[in-house]
């Protein structure tokens, strides 16, 4: 079941199209992740969807669409409180506001920020600051949540802990998750499904192993050491890549055992003969780089 499905969405600002024709469907407890660098159009096909801007096309959702606001919930980028706001105050506004009848003290333990719901929100660490954001986004249990940007700002182990509490969220009550995101790993870890966008248009769709197997079919690479240089595009009949004594190049499945006895009579010592991933088949589709700690790198 569809819970939303986008048909031939366009949206121009200024002569200039930032989505174009877009068509996705949505479907019921998926998690799907919308990956591109910043101007790919990831945060304005979530603001379509959250009726935040204007477009072409259609929108439609398994539930009335004036109750978009009832049941999608949409943590943005940055988030900003009251001064003076306590945890457990922002928190009984937004029960209150939704009318909601969810356990406070329940979902505090879960993102473990019961002992600090006394707590001003300005004293909060960025990692408590978004395990807030994402609380809140709760309180409301909408069908569907909209997270951009997850984890931008948070170091590692934060990261892990946002990851599994996503996962807790979609398979414990079965909710929609959308997210945006720079990040592969993030995707590859979370996402059901991935809408691969670049310049307002979806160049793929589908699972992380069908996008690589996609792109690479059977196709694995092989990396190692040898002191032993010379002809190698001779020895092995293809391009090679050589740094140093570090030897690399790409092969057939069929290919892997001829492969390893060649690289053995070479000496060849540190073999590692993998498949491709998801961050090989994204770089080689569309030609993006990754700055450190695996964020692609911005135009």
């Amino acid at each position: 079941m569809n819970v939303i499905e986008i048909k031939n969405v366009s949206r121009e600002i200024k002569g200039k199209k930032i989505l174009n024709d877009i068509n996705l469907d949505i479907k019921k407890g998926e998690i799907i992740a919308i990956l591109g660098h910043n101007g790919a159009g990831k945060t304005t096909l979530v603001n379509t969807i959250m009726k935040l801007a204007k477009y072409s096309g259609s929108i439609k959702y398994s539930f009335d669409k004036k109750d978009v606001y009832k049941k999608i919930a949409y943590q943005m980028q940055t988030s900003s409180y009251e001064n003076e706001a306590k945890v457990l105050e922002v928190c009984q506004l937004y029960k209150k506001v939704l009318q909601s009848k969810i356990d406070l003290q329940e979902l505090l333990k879960e993102f473990n920020l019961d002992k600090f719901q006394n707590a001003y929100i300005k004293n909060l660490s960025g990692g408590q600051k978004q395990s807030l954001s994402i609380l809140l986004t709760l309180i409301g249990e909408p069908e569907v949540l909209i997270f951009d940007e997850l984890t931008t700002g948070l170091d590692s182990l934060k990261r892990r802990s946002i990851w599994d509490i996503i996962k807790k969220i979609n398979e414990f009550s079965g909710t929609t998750i959308i997210l945006t995101s720079h990040f592969l790993d993030e995707v590859e870890y979370l996402a059901e499904k991935v809408v691969i966008m670049n310049q307002g248009n979806i160049e793929k769709i589908g699972t992380v192993s069908d996008i690589v197997n996609n792109q690479f079919k059977d196709t694995k690479k092989i990396e190692f050491e040898t002191p032993c240089i010379d002809n190698l595009e001779n020895v092995f009949g293809r391009k090679v890549k050589i740094t140093g004594s570090k030897v690399s190049f790409t092969y057939q499945n069929n290919e892997e055992d001829e492969i390893y006895k060649s690289v053995k009579k070479l000496s060849g010592t540190n073999i590692v003969m993998k498949n491709f991933s998801f961050e090989d088949a994204f770089l080689q589709m569309l030609g993006y780089k990754l700055v450190n700690g695996g964020e692609i790198l911005n135009d």
